[in-house]
């Protein structure tokens, strides 16, 4: 008798015929704009950072809105605050959670203020505080710092939220190198020592093409377009470089680090149910096929889109940008909240 696939995968999906041609188009855009421009490690990090700012650099300047908040929580360190920034619903929705976002970049990259059009719509769709988390960067601040700032603000987020932001923490997620550090605060929070931190009753983990493996999966190998699509395993080696300096092989294999060789086995019946979603023009497509498995493996509620042909980052671009698909991962992310209130 044949026995069902426990773990089911669509390869429509993933044929490269289910690619649209506006997506096509998008991605040739994408290549295009990268060509000839200058790597951060070239110039530097911090020089780097001040080109995006002004808009200097292929993907385009931040936009800042007055509806933002700026504000900053206490660290471990003493001496010194963690910025954040907070966005709330703007067009008459009320707050029923807060949704504490941990910002991509490459662990070296960006800030708590880079995302404030894309932050700003998912409170006024889902009724959310956004609070952004301004943590640490490499190369300045390598491991573990980075992290520590993200584990420092979601135990911030569950002791404060409710009392000082009027609504609970809810949900955590982010994008590439925050879908990284928003699966080590889940591990973070479960496996504490303090019972009001792993046993408290948050909502959902919502991770986009995060990276889950620092040393690499075949993905990082085999996907080769004609230039580089946003992100490839050169752009990618320098990042791990400037965030785990010196780190061996093994090292970096340690669930601290890559959270796809954490024992979630340990965690059933505790797993938050959790949105995974990647294009599958992503270096990291492998490490959204793997991680959510594992994650299904364990007995969490898992859901997972893969969008034909999306590059790295493409739920970042204004929803209405034809080809970037953005507005799928947007709906899935209102699919996910409206199911886990």
């Amino acid at each position: 008798m044949a026995t069902k696939n426990p773990i089911q995968i669509d390869p429509k999906v993933f044929d490269p015929k289910s690619i649209s041609a506006d997506t096509h188009a998008f991605n040739k855009y994408l290549m295009e704009i990268m060509r000839g421009a200058p790597r951060w490690w070239e110039v530097g990090a911090a020089k780097y950072r001040e080109m995006r700012a002004r808009g200097e650099t292929p993907l385009p300047a931040a936009t800042y809105l007055d509806s933002a908040e700026q504000t900053s929580i206490p660290s471990r360190d003493s001496g010194r605050d963690i910025p954040c920034r907070i966005l709330k619903p703007t067009n008459g929705k009320s707050i029923e959670g807060v949704y504490m976002h941990i910002h991509g970049g490459g662990w070296v990259l960006q800030s708590e203020s880079s995302q404030d059009v894309v932050l700003q719509d998912l409170a006024n769709t889902n009724g959310v505080l956004m609070f952004s988390v301004g943590y640490r960067l490499a190369p300045e601040d390598p491991f573990p710092a980075g992290p520590n700032d993200c584990y420092d603000a979601a135990e911030w987020l569950v002791d404060n939220a409710q009392s000082k932001l009027g609504a609970p923490l809810k949900y955590v997620g982010g994008e590439s190198a925050g879908g990284h550090l928003s699966m080590l605060v889940m591990l973070h929070l479960l496996q504490h020592t303090e019972s009001r931190y792993n046993s408290f009753d948050w909502k959902g983990l919502i991770l986009h093409f995060g990276a889950y493996d620092m040393t690499y999966l075949p993905s990082a190998y085999n996907f080769n377009p004609p230039e580089t699509l946003v992100l490839d395993k050169d752009v990618m080696e320098h990042f791990s470089e400037a965030f785990l300096p010196g780190m061996s092989l093994e090292e970096k294999k340690h669930p601290s680090v890559s959270p796809l060789y954490a024992n979630l086995e340990k965690l059933r019946g505790r797993l938050p149910p959790a949105l995974f979603t990647c294009g599958t023009c992503d270096v990291l497509m492998d490490d959204t096929v793997l991680m959510s498995a594992k994650y299904q493996m364990a007995g969490a509620e898992t859901e997972v889109l893969i969008v034909p042909g999306g590059p790295h980052g493409y739920s970042m671009y204004p929803k209405a940008t034809k080809g970037a698909q953005a507005d799928k991962a947007m709906e899935a992310v209102e699919r996910f909240i409206s199911s886990h209130p």
